[in-house]
């Protein structure tokens, strides 16, 4: 979000985290009015101070995308939810990255800070939304202010309940501490979901200049990929087809934005600095979280390059000497996430040279000695069998900034760029899924086939159309992008799929890993303990 209420989230957050949590005093001595300072009751009060709090609910909505809020780490983040330990690949430290499944348990950090986190954007919202009752604000306000609210909390229960099953549904501000949560079956929390995200819709503005703010597209969206959840495929269809037909959003098919007299092609446009937002030429973006270089609450970690781009920096030549020095093009990546041979190789098929996501602007893997002092400057590097597990691999360049390094290359494989948190191929894919899931392939066949004639990839037939063949083209065109474990774990297919796919994670993993433990910390804190607040099965 580029204005100026970004400088009050840290603010917004520590009232949100403290003002609600002290029980009131009877005595009128002490009953106080603060007027001084941050409170709910100076904040909540006026059209600005609820926008601040929303402002807050962005960073947390964002920060499930970059760094942890909690922990300040985004880099397992990047790992584990959007790839590592999945079908896409791994991360050779197996403990942190899931890589070796025997190891996550419910002490697992990830577990635990994702929880948090998640939790975090509930309580918030459901701060806004109870001083939202009695604010002296208009009804067409309270709608707006609800709609933005009633969105995240469906988006943090989204991750939530496909990630861990079972989860607390919390719906009202607590106002005192609470030990006593209970885990409420998945199909109420879907149906808070649903509510919740049909009043966003009807609520949301349908205008969606910029793509920085929530709009009815984004929540339709979501309600397609709720509705699949439910088994309403009609109105998921119908959701998804709102989105689809409106006027505002189309699929990108000619170069645009910056870069584009340069060597490229549409799809590498898509993902280059500047480019991500609707005001820059974009018609594909739905929602996408905001990222400002040196500015106060716009620039997170966003290590995106560190975490999927090979370690190029410790290539050496035939000869031992350096073969790649540092470059603002080719910037810092460290190998914390090894593409499948699936997801490099496998999952192109017939159309290996003629898909554009998978060109060399997309998916580089040949790398060239660039130090003069080398012999075999300029070659094409020849990597040894031990540089293909962190030092040299496809490097997928939606997770590079080639001449878009603010500070050179030195920049901790970070990323400074907007970030896709919804656009409209994957729109298409969701309905594709629903159409699948309505028995009418070839209506799913027709949605696939608009992504990939973007995409110059040659039509899928109805009778090709499967599940596996909707998440191979999700695995095309979304790769570092969807949330791969919670797509996955929300079609209960994160075991086969790692067996099929994934050879390091597969001689670990079991059907219960489809579920992220519980943390051991919010068992700990329940009265009851594990009685009250079961562990999912298999991580007793």
């Amino acid at each position: 979000m580029k204005n100026s209420k970004i400088h009050t989230w840290l603010m917004v957050s520590l009232l949100l985290l403290t003002g609600g949590m002290l029980p009131s005093c009877s005595s009128d001595l002490l009953d106080e009015v603060p007027k001084g300072f941050l409170s709910p009751e100076n904040v909540f009060n006026d059209m600005e101070g609820f926008q601040s709090a929303l402002a807050n609910l962005y960073k947390l909505g964002r920060s499930l995308r970059t760094s942890d809020a909690l922990t300040g780490e985004g880099d397992k983040t990047i790992t584990v939810i959007y790839g590592s330990g999945t079908d896409l690949g791994w991360y050779w430290d197996k403990k942190l990255n899931f890589g070796d499944y025997t190891l996550v348990n419910p002490t697992n950090e990830l577990a635990r800070d994702y929880w948090n986190l998640l939790f975090q954007i509930v309580r918030d919202a459901n701060v806004i939304l109870s001083r939202l009752e009695n604010a002296p604000l208009d009804e067409q306000d309270k709608q707006s202010i609800a709609a933005e609210a009633r969105f995240f909390r469906a988006y943090a229960y989204r991750f939530l309940t496909y990630l861990y099953g079972d989860v607390p549904l919390v719906t009202e501000e607590l106002t005192a501490p609470k030990t006593d949560f209970t885990r409420t079956p998945q199909a109420e929390v879907l149906a808070l979901m649903t509510d919740d995200l049909e009043f966003a819709s009807q609520y949301l503005p349908v205008s969606n200049p910029v793509g920085d703010r929530l709009s009815k597209a984004a929540a339709d969206h979501l309600l397609a990929e709720t509705y699949i959840s439910t088994g309403n495929y009609d109105q998921a269809i119908a959701a998804a087809g709102r989105v689809i037909d409106d006027g505002q959003y189309g699929l990108m098919t000619q170069r645009f934005g910056a870069f584009s007299d340069r060597p490229g092609d549409v799809f590498w446009d898509l993902f280059r600095l500047g480019n991500q937002n609707r005001n820059a030429g974009n018609r594909e973006s739905i929602l996408v979280w905001q990222v400002e270089f040196e500015v106060q609450g716009g620039d997170p970690a966003y290590r995106f390059e560190r975490a999927w781009g090979p370690i190029l920096e410790q290539l050496v030549d035939s000869e031992g000497k350096k073969a790649i020095l540092p470059s603002d093009t080719l910037g810092r990546g460290v190998g914390f996430f090894r593409p499948s041979v699936y997801l490099e190789y496998e999952v192109w098929g017939n159309d290996f040279h003629e898909d554009i996501r998978n060109s060399s602007y997309n998916m580089q893997r040949q790398f060239y000695n660039n130090n003069p002092e080398s012999a075999e400057f300029g070659q094409v590097i020849v990597p040894r069998p031990a540089d293909t597990a962190r030092r040299y691999y496809v490097w997928v360049k939606k997770a590079a900034h080639p001449m878009g390094h603010p500070q050179g290359y030195d920049t901790n494989g970070r990323l400074f760029s907007d970030i896709y948190a919804i656009r409209l191929a994957e729109t298409y894919l969701l309905r594709a899924e629903a159409y699948l899931k309505n028995n009418d392939p070839v209506n799913a066949a027709a949605d696939i086939n608009a992504v990939r004639a973007r995409a110059h990839a040659s039509p899928v037939s109805p009778g090709e159309v499967s599940m596996d063949y909707i998440l191979d083209e999700r695995a095309r065109e979304l790769m570092g992008e969807e949330p791969r474990r919670l797509t996955l774990s929300r079609l209960n297919m994160l075991y086969e799929r790692v067996i099929k796919h994934n050879p390091v994670s597969a001689p670990t993993i079991q059907p219960y890993h489809n579920l992220l433990p519980i943390p051991q910390d919010q068992i700990d804190r329940t009265e009851g303990g594990v009685a009250n607040f079961p562990q999912n099965q298999g991580y007793n």
